[in-house]
Order: structure tokens, then C-alpha cells, then sequence
């Protein structure tokens, strides 16, 4: 394959393929890393919904990111309907863009999910306690939880509830689009799982 010099180091692109691997593993161990909230699109009634997420997991060999929601949120149903997802990681230092598309499994009340569930901080579980099922409108401005749960006046034991509601988006990837930003002129690649093909592109 041919080589290309992107920031002073020759890359071929299984070079570039696995670099892009390496930084969604990176996104999902370290919180103040660009990768770590990605921007993830669904589809709905013929119209795309975006949001921010956290990345929780990269498991490179098996090509899957995880990352944690409410199943009672609107992209949960939209990802039961439609399982087709996108997600965006953009790194504005190093100007990197991954474009990541997908299909969902959505995990609940599983193996994954208790295990998962058990290492969850209380803060975290907090966000699975709200009465109202996440995009409820309300008459004012509210977090949506209790008054003692949003002081964080409860106990791990207090907080188990809250599992019913926690499930995982797991995202098979099938493709990263992958794109360098540079003033002398931008570089491009695209990594083709579904037709096992890596390929450079006009940016």
C-alpha cells in the first residue's frame, strides 16, 4: 500500500486504520480527551436527531464502541426501529475527524449491562433515577430527579432502580471515514469493513 506523510511520519493506511482505532480506545478510557464525547445521529421519521455521548468502551478486535443511555430516551426507540448510526470524533488540535457509521445491539437487563451497571459510579446511576422518562416537557426548569437525588442524598442500595432504566447502545462499526485537516491541503481516507477495503479519498 501507499505510504503518506501526515504530521512528520510516513502512514500507510493500515497504519492509518489502526491509529484510528487506537485513539477511540484512548476516547473511552480518558475523560478530558476530544474522543471521549462523540456526537452520535440516529434516524427518525425520515429525520436525523444528534446528540453528544459518552464513550464508554472501544473493543478494536471485535470493532464495537459502547456507550451508555436511558431506555426510555427517545434514540433507544429510534435505534429499535432503525439500528443504522453515525458517529462523529473530531480532535480540533490535532484537526482529526473520524466519521463512524454503524448498527446498533442494544443491550438491557443483560450480562453486559449488569456488569457494567455494578461499576457505575453514583453520581453516574443518578442520571437513570429521573420520574419522567428523558425529553419530557415540563412546566419549569428541572433536572427531572427528586430533590434528595439531586443533593445526592441516597445510597448505592438506594440507586438499584435506576437499573431498570440503564441499557448499552453497542455500535458494530462497518466503516470509519477518516480526514485530516492541514492549511497545504487536507487528507482523506476511508476504511471499508462490509467490502474488506481501505481506500485513499479527494478530501
Amino acid at each position: 500500500m501507499e505510504n503518506n506523510r501526515i504530521n512528520y511520519i510516513d502512514y500507510s493506511l493500515t497504519d492509518l486504520e489502526q491509529d484510528c482505532w487506537n485513539r477511540l480506545v484512548t476516547g473511552a478510557t480518558k475523560s478530558r480527551n476530544p474522543f471521549h464525547t462523540p456526537c452520535v445521529a440516529t434516524l427518525a421519521n425520515g429525520e436525523v436527531n444528534m446528540r453528544t455521548v459518552v464513550l464508554r468502551k472501544t473493543l478494536p478486535t471485535e470493532r464495537e464502541l459502547r456507550f451508555h443511555t436511558d431506555i426510555r430516551s427517545p434514540k433507544w426507540k429510534e435505534l429499535i426501529h432503525n439500528p443504522s448510526i453515525s458517529a462523529l470524533f473530531y480532535d480540533s488540535e490535532e484537526r482529526i475527524q473520524l466519521r463512524v457509521k454503524g448498527k446498533a445491539v442494544l443491550h438491557h437487563t443483560d450480562d453486559m449491562t449488569a456488569k457494567a451497571w455494578q461499576t457505575t459510579s453514583l453520581s453516574s446511576r443518578k442520571c437513570y433515577l429521573t420520574l419522567q422518562s428523558p425529553s419530557s416537557f415540563a412546566n419549569s426548569s428541572t433536572s427531572g430527579l427528586p430533590e434528595d437525588i439531586e443533593q445526592e442524598n441516597f445510597t448505592l442500595a438506594e440507586s438499584e432502580v435506576g437499573y431498570e432504566n440503564f441499557g448499552i447502545v453497542s455500535i458494530h462499526v462497518q466503516s470509519i471515514d477518516w480526514l485530516w485537516l492541514n492549511h497545504a491541503g487536507h487528507r482523506r481516507a476511508f476504511f471499508d469493513y462490509e467490502e474488506g477495503r481501505f481506500q485513499w479519498m479527494v478530501p
